[in-house]
C-alpha cells in the first residue's frame, strides 16, 4: 500500500523479531520491537507486550479492537 506526500496519516514502521527460548525442558517465545521513525525498542514475551508497544503510534478506529477480540474468539 502507497501514502500519497502530504496525506495526514503517519507511516509507521516496525521491525519484529522472534525467537524460541529453551529453559528448563520448557519452551518459550520472546521477542523485541523497534518503531522504526523513532528507533525506540522494547523486549516483549507475549503478543499483549507486543501490541501494547505498537499501540503507543497506531491508533485503531473506534471499536476495531472488540471487532478483532469478537473474530478470534469466534463471537
Amino acid at each position: 500500500m502507497s501514502q500519497k506526500q502530504g496525506s495526514s496519516t503517519p507511516i509507521n514502521a516496525f521491525i519484529v523479531r522472534f525467537w524460541r527460548e529453551v529453559e528448563a525442558g520448557r519452551v518459550r517465545w520472546g521477542g523485541r520491537v523497534q518503531h522504526i521513525q523513532s528507533r525506540e525498542q522494547a523486549a516483549f514475551v507475549d503478543e499483549a507486550g507486543l501490541l501494547a508497544f505498537v499501540r503507543r503510534w497506531i491508533q485503531m478506529p473506534h471499536g476495531a479492537e472488540e471487532n478483532r477480540r469478537e473474530d478470534r474468539e469466534g463471537g
